[in-house]
């Protein structure tokens, strides 16, 4: 399936939500809105700017030592000129690819490079979410969000730089998880 083809049928998607439910839209507003959450670049680039600070702090050390011939020396440089900047493309694309989109009638995760497609979860199906955090989310306040649904894997956007707003929209839309589930 291509982008195209995703983008049509997520407009159609909407389009379809709208026609149905306009009764429910005039009197809930936040099911009308849409919302978009981005990557945090600084929760992205930090790991490699961190591997960059700590092999170039060792090769300036070795270089003062006089120890610029030794291979750890060799080895701290071939991670600061090949190392480095693989690391960085890869947040830059992440960065780029990463989002979180609350439309009407569904969620549509883009869970950023090296998926291509993103994943299409309606809010019904939705069973659980919650926020996680490493270590580069806690210093930086962003996380990765864990959909939870009643089939297949969970979904999960990693570095959302405002998960925790992400989680409350979502929690609000979905009617397993905010208690407006209707018993047949």
């Amino acid at each position: 399936m291509t982008l195209a083809k995703i983008r049509i049928n997520s407009a159609l998607m909407d389009e379809a939500y709208s026609q149905a439910d306009q009764k429910i839209r005039q009197t809930d507003d936040r099911s009308s809105r849409r919302l978009v959450w981005r990557a945090s670049p600084l929760a992205l680039l930090l790991p490699g700017l961190a591997v960059a600070l700590g092999y170039a702090g060792l090769w300036l050390y070795l270089m003062q030592a006089g120890r610029a011939d030794s291979n750890l020396a060799r080895v701290s440089l071939l991670v600061l000129v090949i190392g480095v900047p693989c690391l960085l493309a890869h947040a830059g694309l992440r960065l780029s690819t990463t989002r979180l989109t609350a439309r009407g009638a569904h969620l549509e995760a883009h869970p950023g490079f090296p998926a291509r497609d993103p994943l299409i979860v309606a809010y019904p199906a939705i069973t659980g979410a919650s926020v996680k955090r490493g270590l580069s989310g806690w210093l930086t306040g962003a996380g990765s969000l864990v959909i939870e649904r009643e089939t297949g894997a969970p979904v999960v956007v990693s570095g959302l730089g405002q998960a925790d707003a992400a989680l409350a929209e979502v929690k609000a839309r979905s009617p397993a998880l905010n208690g407006t589930v209707q018993r047949v």
